[in-house]
This record gives structure tokens, C-alpha cells and sequence, in this order.
């Protein structure tokens, strides 16, 4: 799994979940589509969930994309090494440098607590029947942690195997608040706060695997439109910037995937 971070010479003190994140979304897909007209169209033709998420940091400068896709992250990179300008008509800057950070499965499950808590920085929100869900419930947050570690791993998950779980997850505490956000044509309400749980009452075998789907889910954002910003989250204690540096790319390599750090110009 991996999250790369764009540093921009020019911080964004207003909100940037909604118009301005849907068209950072529109950015992201215009780079891939400049450096493989092939991986453009798979994800333009998908169906399903997208395989990546953004979370727009402007406050310091930053934007990250998230992803399991490789190719992606790369096409990204070289994009910007050729156009470092990024424009979002409300915000405009130019990347200064880039960080690639890697999640490894080894990573993930060394970090396994029955103990923590998802903090949902942007609106977060489930699509039901026509409406939108604006609530942590269990089973939706299972399910949609599901569907990003079958992106990540493509190992489909028997949701048979995890609804009954679900009844032996003890939650510990939840603060949270509805939020609207505003998308141009349509407003979406989603919720921000924590939830914190407790799955010690699970089968060590079933701890573990709630762990990796948990992880899984927070690192690609839960629920509806984690593309355009939304269900961004972090988990405590995967998260503690964890930074994976591998050695040995340059801006020279066919493809600067995993450089730690590249500094622009």
C-alpha cells in the first residue's frame, strides 16, 4: 500500500473537501492519463470502487494520494517531473518536492492492536438506497474495509466470515458530528469524529484478520467517494508516520517509484 505526498509552495487556508478536492480527483486521473492511455482507461471502464484516494492537506501544502496500483503512483511522479503546476482554479501551486511512503503487509501486521481508534478527518459517508448514511455502523465499515483490502490483495473477502464478528466488536467510545460539503452540483452529509474499539473478544485468528481490513480501510478511506476526499481516516496506532525510504532512485530512473524524497526543479 502506498501514499504519496505532493509538498506545493503555496498553503490553502479554506476548506478543501468538496469542488476543490473533486477537481484535484480530475488532476489525478489527467497525470495517469498522460503517461499510460492504457491504466487511464481501466480505471475510467471500472465499475467498481476506484483504486485510489485523495486527501488534500492544503493548510500545509500538501495533497495525498493513496494506492496499492504501483503504476499509478509512477505515472503520477513522472507527470510531475515534466508539469509541476497544479491548478484547481480556487487554489493554484507548483510541487516542490515529492514522498513516497510504503505500507508492507509485514509493517501492518507488526503494528496489530486489539485496542484502537479510526479518526475520520473529512466527511464520511455510506450510500444507501438513494441517501446517504452518515454514520460509523460496524458492519458498514467492515464491509468497506472489505472492498479495499480485495483492491489491495484481490482476494475477494466472504462477508458470510465477517458479519458475525461484528457482535463480538466491543465499542469503546465514539465522538462524532455530521458535516455537510458542497460538490458544485450536489451536497453529500458525512460525519467526522473517532471511533475507538476493543476486538479482544474475537479469536486471535479473527483479531488479526479485522486488524488487516481495518488498516486496509483507513490507509484508502471508508464509505462514498474516498476519490474526491471524503472518508479520509487515520488509524491509531498503524499510523505513526511510518515512512519506508528506498534507496537508489533518481529523477534518471524509468520510473521514480518509492524515492523517499524528490525535490522538484
Amino acid at each position: 500500500m502506498y501514499r504519496l505526498r505532493l509538498m506545493a509552495d503555496s498553503p490553502y487556508h479554506r476548506n478543501t473537501v468538496g469542488v476543490l478536492s473533486k477537481r484535484f480527483h480530475a488532476f489525478v486521473l489527467r497525470s495517469i492519463q498522460s503517461q499510460s492511455p492504457v491504466l487511464s482507461q481501466l480505471l475510467h471502464d471500472r465499475k467498481k470502487r476506484q483504486v485510489f484516494s485523495t486527501h488534500l492537506l492544503l493548510k500545509k501544502g500538501e495533497m495525498w494520494i493513496n494506492t496499492p496500483n504501483r503504476e499509478l503512483i509512477s505515472c503520477i511522479q513522472q507527470h510531475l517531473l515534466l508539469h509541476p503546476e497544479i491548478d484547481l482554479i480556487d487554489w493554484k501551486g507548483i510541487v516542490q518536492e515529492f514522498h513516497c511512503q510504503t505500507y508492507s503487509r509485514s509493517f501492518i501486521e507488526e503494528k496489530f492492536s486489539p485496542n484502537f481508534t479510526l479518526h475520520f478527518l473529512t466527511p464520511t459517508t455510506f450510500y444507501q438506497r438513494g441517501n446517504y448514511y452518515p454514520l460509523p455502523e460496524l458492519k458498514r465499515l467492515l464491509s468497506s474495509a472489505a472492498k479495499a483490502y480485495e483492491i489491495f490483495s484481490g482476494e475477494p473477502v466472504d462477508w458470510g466470515d465477517l458479519e458475525p464478528l461484528v457482535h463480538l466488536i466491543r465499542i469503546e467510545q465514539v465522538e462524532v458530528a455530521t458535516e455537510r460539503v458542497h460538490f458544485g452540483e450536489f451536497n453529500v452529509i458525512g460525519f467526522k469524529g473517532k471511533i475507538a474499539m476493543n476486538i479482544k473478544a474475537l479469536p486471535k485468528e479473527k483479531q488479526q484478520m479485522v486488524w488487516k481490513l481495518i488498516s486496509y480501510g483507513a490507509l484508502m478511506g471508508f464509505g462514498y467517494k474516498t476519490a474526491w476526499g471524503l472518508g479520509q481516516t487515520m488509524l491509531d496506532p498503524l499510523e505513526k508516520r511510518h515512512i519506508s525510504e528506498h534507496r537508489g532512485a533518481s529523477k534518471k530512473s524509468p520510473e521514480l517509484f518509492g524515492n523517499p524524497k524528490t525535490r522538484m526543479g
